[in-house]
């Protein structure tokens, strides 16, 4: 049993995207041609991608030299999540990029509290679908 599932920090975290993804719906139009591929791609495999680095191996390593936490985030978890900002500079302008920081955080938390990938990859990709799903691709 995946025990990040009933632990009420996760869920608390499941329901922090909604007020955004609200306004994002109310302030977006939705195209009506969503494309399962991209779609699949953006939502699943990307996060299950970035998780594996950023979580799975820049987190660790970084911890290995930084210990300390400030209001249960590690440095090693704010570093991370600073360095998987910069990297959405890539495709995103500055403030989306910015964006990505927080919800960084999240993940990195799943990973220190949960020490196991499947919670911070679970947090992202239904980060990403209902982002998706919503603003479109």
């Amino acid at each position: 049993m995946l025990r990040f599932k009933i632990d009420v920090p996760f869920q608390l975290l499941l329901g922090a995207p909604i007020p955004f993804w609200l306004v994002l719906f109310w302030h977006h139009t939705i195209e009506a041609d969503l494309k399962l591929v991209p779609l699949i791609i953006m939502a699943i495999m990307f996060p299950l991608a970035e998780e594996t680095l950023f979580r799975g191996i820049v987190q660790p390593n970084i911890a290995k030299k930084f210990s300390r936490s400030f209001f249960n985030l590690s440095v090693a978890n704010i570093i991370t999540s600073g360095i998987f900002a910069i990297t959405h500079l890539i495709n995103h302008d500055l403030l989306w990029a910015i964006g990505t920081f927080l919800p960084s955080l999240a993940f990195g938390f799943c990973q220190d509290r949960y020490k196991t990938l499947q919670a911070p990859m679970a947090l992202h990709c239904y980060y990403n679908a209902g982002y998706f799903l919503i603003a479109g691709l």
